[in-house]
């Protein structure tokens, strides 16, 4: 299966789980010039961004992540929208969400790939954002 084949069913299913637990979800097309994320997900008045990433491997490259995603989930955070959010996949330990700030930081950090671990120090897991961490941090939290 193709690296692209990967992805889209990664996301595919992601959209899924999140359809699965009460969120109106919207699945990008793929087109030629590229969008800044993969998934819009609504719920209780709470608009989500998130680009989906698999990796069939322990370790993700930053350097798939594009400057215009930065860009584009920054204007949505300063806009009144939450945080746009990384959903990396890793094989042997599941789904991490990672806010675009956070990783940006990272990258500036002089990071060139990050780990699971790292993932979730610096992310939250996704079972644990569905179970209401999400909800509550961004009820509570200032986003600027």
């Amino acid at each position: 299966m193709s690296n692209k084949s990967v992805g889209t069913k990664f996301e595919q299913k992601f959209a899924e789980i999140l359809a699965e637990r009460g969120y109106w979800v919207h699945l990008l097309q793929q087109n030629k010039n590229g969008q800044p994320c993969d998934v819009i997900a609504c719920r209780d008045g709470n608009t989500y961004l998130f680009d989906c990433k698999d990796c069939e491997t322990g370790i993700f490259r930053l350097s798939r992540v594009e400057e215009n995603q930065y860009n584009a989930m920054k204007l949505f955070d300063m806009t009144g929208n939450g945080k746009g959010m990384f959903a990396i996949r890793f094989p042997e330990s599941g789904v991490y969400l990672v806010e675009y700030d956070r990783m940006k930081e990272l990258q500036d950090a002089g990071f060139k790939q990050i780990n699971a671990t790292i993932c979730r120090t610096r992310g939250t897991a996704l079972r644990e954002w569905l179970t209401g961490f999400g909800e509550r941090y961004y009820n509570h939290a200032d986003h600027h």
